[in-house]
């Protein structure tokens, strides 16, 4: 199954930085004018695309990038990636930096994702599967010199809007970095495409500043994301490949946790408080605990794909 990712996500601060620039600071022969995260990207090799404009998510989608948000381009992600040390499993399509969030998309072309089990979606029974390896997934990230990661419970159960087909759910998730006092959201969102299926990772902080920042993505996701013809949901056409897992596999894949260091941005001389976390969950195959998960809930080996049915 295509559900290989490490996936770095950046807190709300630093993409609210590419807004620093509309006050304009005060120069005097001591300082200079500061430059903002948008700017330290693209001197940093990275190809940023300002909105408003209309950018390609792979080949299957389009995204409307509104005005005052930047857009990674696919040919500046390895370079992105690798300032934020992070790796990638070739399926990122994109990274939307907005003010107060970043959304990270990637699509998985698993095939058509059947929705027949959106009214058994058992949030308790999921939870429990997805902290049932926490400990050897920690193990493997310590190995790794990275900050353990414990799940907290739900800050959203798993839902499934059948209107949209859109299956959206946040964790609640603390780090050993203060030594798991700090709870902080991440969120995932799935967008069910005839094909396959765009993951969505939104990233931001905790409290109110997640609060608002989830009504912004949704508002965004529902106006300027778009299939492209021929490849919405609903233009399934039976000979079509078809994924050999449904929704509640989405939500366990999605429950692997990932951490990344401060790194180059740590270098940029930015502070980040304690509760301002470059951490973003997605699907990651991180040692044999994470590859015993896929196994269970589908048979088949994490860096493969299902069958076709």
């Amino acid at each position: 199954m295509h559900f290989s990712r490490a996936l770095a996500g950046l807190a709300f601060f630093l993409t609210s930085l590419l807004h620093a620039a509309d006050k304009p600071a005060a120069e005097t022969p001591e300082t200079a004018k500061p430059k903002t995260y948008a700017e330290k990207l693209q001197e940093a090799g990275v190809k940023l695309q300002a909105g408003p404009a209309t950018v390609e998510l792979g080949k299957v989608a389009e995204l409307k990038v509104p005005e005052g948000a930047h857009f990674v381009m696919p040919e500046s992600l390895d370079r992105y990636y690798q300032l934020t040390q992070n790796s990638r499993n070739g399926k990122e399509v994109g990274v939307l930096l907005g003010k107060g969030y970043s959304l990270y998309f990637d699509y998985i072309d698993s095939g058509y994702v059947k929705d027949e089990d959106k009214d058994k979606l058992d949030a308790d029974k999921l939870m429990k599967s997805m902290t049932e390896n926490e400990d050897e997934s920690n193990e493997a990230r310590k190995q790794r010199g990275w900050d353990e990661i414990k799940l907290k419970g739900w800050a959203t159960k798993p839902h499934y809007d059948e209107a949209t087909h859109n299956l959206k759910w946040a964790i609640n998730l603390a780090s050993s970095q203060d030594k798991f006092r700090e709870v902080f959201i991440n969120e995932s969102i799935r967008l069910l495409g005839r094909g396959g299926v765009m993951n969505i990772t939104l990233v931001s902080g905790s409290g109110d500043a997640f609060k608002a920042a989830e009504i912004e993505a949704d508002k965004l996701l529902a106006k300027n994301f778009a299939y492209v013809s021929g490849q919405k949901y609903a233009e399934f056409k039976t000979g079509d490949k078809v994924a050999a897992y449904g929704l509640s596999a989405l939500v366990l894949g999605g429950g692997a946790v990932l951490a990344a260091k401060l790194g180059w941005l740590a270098s940029l001389g930015v502070w980040f408080g304690k509760m301002w976390k470059a951490i973003v969950f997605g699907v990651v195959a991180l040692g044999a605990a994470i590859k015993k998960l896929f196994n269970k809930v589908t048979g088949s080996r994490p860096d493969q794909p299902p069958p076709a049915a």
